[in-house]
């Protein structure tokens, strides 16, 4: 009975999530270089006419004219007909429904309503709802350990967020940061699912391993293959005004740690807990034993988290993928475009940190429990 009542809290604080963000508020200024200042707001759509076609227009398909009112800010209330123009092109056009909530771009003349624009549609509450009964799912089913993931996920978010973007957005370099930043996300990962203990240090032994050879490759091979690192999102970045100096080949490398870091982790310690398995079970085992039964165990799941890095990938770069489809693109042309070969070398660098980490984790694991197995006997020594 507690459970259940415990449960269907955790579910209304879930629902509760979501429909807080139609309340979460104010404004938002924006720093953009634009002729007045502006600030987006959150609106919900009264109205919306029936859509109209332009013909004489070389850019604008058609028009439909929504009425708004703003929900918050210091124009709360305040009801607008604004104009919603198409292009036609799908990922441009917002096509609003009644009841809708958007955002509105405002830009200001001393402090009065100058213009009011169609900006965005407002996603945020859905994205709440959706972070919301993943934490309920994972609670539900993983119950501790799920809680500890969560805990985890916190940190490291805080950590990247709070700590390493800064100090990028200051200058330094993104490369030496992220490997920095890499080590502290996982002493804090492992040393929460695993303890404080000799498992645990030889976890993190087999993870630094994988991470290093993980950002040497793709040090190596990007740069034998220049790669820019430029793509859209970089393009947005200079568009939103941030430093044009920053290192973009040392955020592309920095990208390729972290995508592989959470893979690397899983992998050294579930190969540095079966060699510590391993040697409760047959503690005569010699330290070329253990790490072989160790590596041969963990021989398996390194071929399905490399599997699972390449369908991650070929996931993300499935728009990618279709130009090789294209009829009118030769071979050569599509495998020398520098998107392509970065997403190659990020894929691949990314197996290459798994490779490394099973025989750096294996290695740490059957000498810390080799040294370590007589002094606990004796009660001396790191825990096992």
């Amino acid at each position: 009975m507690k459970k259940s009542r415990g449960l269907a809290i955790l579910l209304a604080a879930v629902l509760l999530l979501g429909s807080a963000s139609a309340l979460s508020g104010g404004e938002y200024e924006e720093d953009w270089p634009q002729d007045y200042p502006t600030v987006i707001v959150r609106a919900r759509v009264l109205e919306v006419s029936a859509y109209q076609a332009i013909k004489d227009d070389w850019f604008f398909t058609g028009r439909q004219k929504v009425t708004v009112e703003i929900m918050t800010g210091r124009f709360q209330g305040y009801v607008e007909e604004i104009e919603n123009n198409f292009t036609g092109v799908s990922y441009r056009d917002l096509p609003v429904r009644k009841g809708d909530q958007v955002l509105l771009l405002l830009e200001l003349d001393e402090g009065r309503l100058h213009s009011v624009n169609l900006y965005e549609f407002g996603r945020d509450r859905y994205l709440y709802i959706l972070i919301g009964f993943f934490i309920f799912a994972v609670i539900l089913i993983a119950r501790t350990k799920g809680l500890k993931a969560l805990l985890t996920l916190s940190v490291t978010g805080i950590v990247i967020v709070k700590g390493m973007l800064p100090l990028i957005l200051q200058g330094h370099n993104p490369l030496v940061l992220t490997l920095l930043f890499s080590t502290l996300v996982t002493i804090i990962n492992l040393t929460v699912f695993g303890g404080l203990n000799a498992k645990t240090a030889a976890a993190i032994a087999g993870t630094m391993g994988g991470v290093l050879s993980a950002g040497l490759v793709a040090v190596i091979f990007g740069g034998a293959a220049r790669l820019t690192g430029f793509n859209e999102d970089v393009q947005m970045l200079y568009s939103s005004g941030l430093p044009t100096d920053l290192d973009i080949r040392g955020l592309l490398f920095a990208g390729i740690i972290l995508g592989a870091l959470g893979a690397v982790m899983d992998l050294s310690l579930s190969i540095s807990s079966s060699i510590f398995a391993i040697r409760e079970a047959n503690p005569l085992l010699t330290f070329k034993g253990m790490f072989k039964a160790g590596y041969e165990a963990g021989k398996e799941r390194l071929a399905r988290m490399i599997n699972i890095l390449m369908l991650a990938w070929a996931g993300c770069a499935l728009p990618l993928l279709l130009l090789f489809a294209a009829k009118d693109m030769s071979y050569i042309n599509v495998i020398n475009l520098d998107i392509i070969a970065t997403e190659a070398v990020r894929s691949i660098a990314g197996s290459f940190g798994l490779l490394a980490a099973a025989p750096a984790a294996a290695a740490a694991a059957a000498l810390l429990t080799s040294k370590f197995a007589g002094k606990k006997k004796s009660g001396k020594g790191m825990e096992l």
